[in-house]
């Protein structure tokens, strides 16, 4: 009988840590393209500003390899004649080797190019195409080519994501597109213009994650659009990102600078709500108080919560009202006096507690009740006591003094006027 030697014990240790010799071999490929592109910057030092004949001489020296990297090279602030050379090299080898292809996607999303390396990109698919498809199927070419002819390549990619029966990311990665190339946020913006609430709902990490990595003028259009596509109470948390980075355009109004005006109003009166919601809800989840001020929203502009969430600070066109979570008289003044008196110190409240957000151990120092009450400041009497039938007493008070509207079902349908009006703009 013949013995074979079975190395059994090697073979099961080597299947159960496949992925050990993977993340290995991930990590030499990884160094070794470093290392060779390191050097192939280096030379390209000295060799950019070269008239195209030396360049030339300089690019038919290289390995294959070598030649594949050039591409990645190309940057928006190198001087035309780098450009120029580049181009025109990337150009030759693209009818050489089938393999630059796949280096153009890449290089197109990584520089966001879609002039000349776009025209490479699709011109190095249209030389080699029987090749490149061979490893497709019959979807995937006819995929490949509604892309590579669209005139606006991010609004294809983007339609095609959204549209697609795989998730927004795995239809990207189709086209060899990740969230790792600047192009991904381009396409990611674009989608967020015309998708529908199910979108950011599903997609709501991504938002975040963008939204948190944006610059400001990207979060006020990355806002805008949450604002016009969703009913703001179903991607709550979304909205409470974009109040946490952006407040409100009247507290901050230079960071909604670019969003539309009936976008910037919606959102204020929504988070508005919440806030005074939050602030009341921690008697009772029904309390009168609320109940009064909410009919209110459609003309509060702010508002603020100080002295360890037992004061509440409502600011109106007019007027700024200061109501208490316990027992206490609310305090109304007007604009002037409330910003002449008091304002300053709530404005190095707000300051300091956005200085020290980060520093959750860090106690910022809160306006009291107390330094907010000027009976002698008031304006027309308005010290008004939460007594017997408090709502008749307030509604009196404001209608003969500030003529606003008291009637809750006439300040019900302004409010749906006004999201009628809104959503007759979308």
């Amino acid at each position: 009988m013949k013995y074979v030697y079975e190395p059994t014990s090697l073979k099961a240790w080597i299947r159960d840590n496949r992925q050990l010799f993977v993340e290995h071999k991930v990590e030499n490929a990884n160094e070794k393209f470093k290392g060779t592109f390191e050097k192939l910057e280096n030379q390209f030092e000295e060799v950019q500003r070269y008239q195209s004949d030396e360049f030339n001489k300089w690019f038919n020296s290289l390995k294959r390899r070598e030649k594949l990297l050039v591409p990645n090279l190309y940057r928006d602030n190198l001087d035309e004649t780098a450009k120029k050379n580049i181009i025109s090299v990337t150009q030759q080898n693209a009818k050489n080797d089938y393999r630059l292809f796949r280096v153009m996607a890449d290089v197109v999303y990584q520089t966001c190019n879609l002039d000349e390396m776009w025209k490479i990109f699709k011109y190095s698919y249209a030389v080699h195409q029987e090749r490149i498809q061979k490893r497709m199927g019959k979807e995937e070419v006819q995929k490949w080519k509604g892309y590579l002819l669209s005139q606006d390549p991010i609004r294809h990619l983007a339609t095609v994501a959204y549209e697609g029966e795989r998730d927004f990311l795995e239809e990207l990665e189709t086209f060899y597109l990740n969230e790792n190339f600047p192009l991904f946020k381009l396409v990611l913006m674009d989608v967020l213009g015309f998708a529908d609430e199910d979108f950011f709902i599903k997609e709501k990490d991504l938002y975040k994650n963008y939204f948190n990595q944006a610059t400001n003028e990207e979060q006020q259009k990355m806002a805008e659009n949450l604002i016009k596509n969703c009913q703001l109470n179903n991607v709550k948390g979304l909205g409470k990102l974009i109040y946490e980075k952006l407040k409100t355009y009247r507290r901050k109004p230079m960071l909604w600078r670019e969003v539309g005006e009936s976008e910037k109003k919606r959102f204020q009166q929504w988070i508005l709500r919440l806030e005074l919601k939050s602030f009341f809800d921690q008697v009772n989840q029904n309390h009168e108080r609320f109940v009064y001020w909410k009919k209110f929203i459609y003309k509060l502009e702010d508002a603020v919560v100080t002295d360890e969430r037992k004061t509440l600070i409502m600011y109106f066109p007019d007027v700024v009202i200061m109501e208490v979570l316990d027992v206490g008289a609310v305090y109304v003044y007007t604009t002037k006096t409330f910003n002449l008196h008091f304002q300053p110190k709530i404005d190095r409240m707000l300051q300091e507690q956005e200085q020290f957000s980060n520093r959750p151990l860090m106690r910022v120092k809160e306006v009291k009740r107390s330094e907010l009450m000027e009976r002698h400041l008031i304006y027309k009497d308005g010290w008004l006591r939460h007594a017997n039938q408090w709502q008749d007493t307030f509604d009196s008070w404001l209608k003969s003094n500030l003529r606003w509207e008291v009637n809750e079902d006439v300040l019900q349908k302004e409010a749906e006027r006004i999201e009628d009006d809104f959503n007759s703009e979308r």
